[in-house]
């Protein structure tokens, strides 16, 4: 997958995970701009979310806590919507 600018959401600016998933998909060419993202590839995009969560929990800090928490906190399902 090449650079693409629309994917350096960071923060409050990220909102909801989808939204990002739905720009990956477009910068991978899995889907064309403006097309649905279907519930498929939005669990698949949390499975690698869960995964990747999983290995950040060997990454910790007495100060900040894991990796693993970071990653679930800015996408994970539970993550309170702020669109």
């Amino acid at each position: 997958m090449e650079e693409n600018e629309d994917l350096d959401l960071v923060g409050d600016q990220l909102g909801d995970p989808v939204i990002f998933f739905k720009a990956a998909a477009v910068a991978a060419g899995v889907i064309r701009k403006g097309d649905p993202l279907d519930q498929m590839l939005v669990d698949f995009a949390y499975a690698i979310v869960e995964r990747c969560a999983v290995i950040g929990l060997s990454y910790a800090d007495d100060d900040f806590g894991n990796a693993g928490d970071h990653i679930r906190a800015e996408l994970s399902r539970l993550r309170p919507r702020l669109l």
